[in-house]
């Protein structure tokens, strides 16, 4: 067998959408193709979908593992320690600490913040932990229970943004947090067919070339996306702009929540001004076709993907000021068109202003394009990338070391000495890997029972 010289990451999704993929799963498939050229990088993901696909795509092995989430970490509480130490108690956790000692990784990598148990196992075989880290933990008075639990089980912290780390004391954050902000390949946009996307899309939506289009982008229409403050902007604007046109761009995951954005459309007699469609995979004609971007989110947002994506497509982009959104408009030159959170009349009035110069709102998204592309673009990206490695390295030289020789030794044949039987190997081998992930005694029948079925998982799993 060949050995591969890169050490191998195994990077752990929470999601796999099947028909959309969130921003989350963007960034992590983005980070992953980028993270090639260095290593032998693993997917393992709760199901197929979307991410999975586009990771076989990208020539990235896929592993299945449905995990459960630890919320909690999220909406901290007091118990929070104590649910994570039950989490570690489950058969799942069992399973995945031997599937992970099998693998033999140099590194885990675990997205996002409730995603805990890749994060555990990985502790308890001493492989080094990357915990990244894409959202703002809710402030609710024991976020400090979540920035504990995620410090103990990582080595090193990978946030988005300034505002994702911020949580964590002045100590924890020069010593292992590292803030790698969101980009993009610019291989994969196409400015010079913009004008003709534009068109067509404008045209298909019954749009026409003098009305403002202005538009919310998510993947799914929720409430703490603000969609229902985009309509109220959008209301707001509707009788002093005649020719404006609002698009709602989403699935629909919670039918009471759409049917409450419809019902107050239609009261303010709106019906006609609203565009609303499902998610799109091809995201490039839907900004080229939008004069104004709007990223409404009620909660403070990791960094706002979506927001650089319209800048990046030379939109102006309105949103409200917290989180990641204020970083990243502060950073391409746009505090003007952040408004107080919460505030759709806010919002509507930052709209106003661009709508009202036509010329300047293009000269505006045209400049923030320059200024993200100077600041977030991926020249940047791969430079902080390639420090953030050598950082890897330098600190954890041995955990790399460590990863290579467990999969040299696995993947060494074991000669039979004579005088012993291969079934007797086989009984000494199991025996040392039951002591190496720790498992519980069980009866000899409990045993034999979870054993046929943990080799029916892994056959399902491949």
């Amino acid at each position: 067998m060949v050995m591969s010289s890169k050490p191998k990451l195994l990077l752990f999704s929470h999601l796999s959408n099947p028909d959309s993929i969130t921003g989350a799963e963007k960034l992590l498939l983005f980070f992953c193709r980028e993270l090639l050229p260095y290593f032998d990088c693993v997917l393992v993901a709760p199901g197929e979908g979307r991410l999975t696909a586009l990771a076989r795509e990208s020539g990235v092995p896929v592993r299945i593992w449905p995990l459960p989430l630890l919320y909690s970490v999220y909406t901290p509480s007091p118990q929070l320690k104590e649910e994570a130490r039950r989490m570690r108690t489950k058969p799942v956790y069992r399973r995945l600490v031997r599937w992970m000692a099998k693998e033999a990784p140099d590194l885990i990598l675990t997205n996002t913040c409730v995603h805990y148990l890749p994060a555990a196992a990985g502790k308890a075989l001493g492989i080094p932990v990357i915990w990244k880290l894409n959202e703002v933990m809710m402030d609710n008075g024991f976020l400090q229970e979540s920035a504990a639990l995620i410090d103990t089980f990582s080595d090193w912290i990978l946030g988005i943004s300034q505002s994702v780390v911020q949580c964590f004391s002045e100590p924890v954050r020069s010593s292992k947090c590292f803030v790698l902000y969101p980009s993009w390949n610019e291989e994969e946009l196409q400015p010079a067919a913009w004008t003709e996307l534009r068109e067509q899309r404008r045209a298909a939506l019954g749009v026409d070339a003098g009305m403002p289009l202005i538009g919310v982008v998510s993947s799914f229409l929720v409430p703490n996306k603000g969609i229902a403050d985009f309509v109220e902007m959008g209301i707001a604007l509707k009788e002093r702009n005649p020719q404006a046109r609002f698009w709602i761009v989403g699935s629909v995951l919670q039918e009471e929540y759409y049917a409450q954005l419809q019902a107050r459309i239609t009261e303010a007699g709106a019906a006609e001004r609203f565009l609303i469609t499902g998610s799109q995979e091809q995201l490039e004609p839907v900004y080229s076709a939008l004069d104004i971007l709007v990223v409404p989110s009620r909660v403070p947002e990791g960094f706002g993907l979506t927001a650089l994506e319209g800048m990046v497509h030379g939109k102006p982009v309105v949103a409200y000021a917290h989180g990641g959104l204020k970083e990243l408009l502060e950073a391409a030159g746009s505090p003007a068109l952040l408004a107080e959170p919460g505030n759709p009349g806010a919002l509507a009035d930052a709209v106003q202003g661009l709508l009202e110069d036509a010329a300047s709102c293009r000269a505006l998204g045209e400049s923030s394009r320059g200024n993200v592309l100077g600041i977030f673009g991926p020249q940047m990206y791969r430079m902080r990338l390639q420090e953030l490695i050598s950082r890897w390295v330098l600190e954890r030289p041995l955990g790399f070391q460590k990863g290579a020789e467990r999969r040299k030794s696995s993947a060494r044949a074991v000669p039979v000495k004579r005088g012993r039987s291969r079934r007797s190997l086989r009984v000494r081998a199991k025996a040392r890997r039951r002591r190496l992930t720790a498992a519980p005694s069980r009866t000899r029948s409990r045993h034999k029972s979870l054993s046929r079925t943990d080799k029916r998982s892994r056959l399902r799993r491949g």
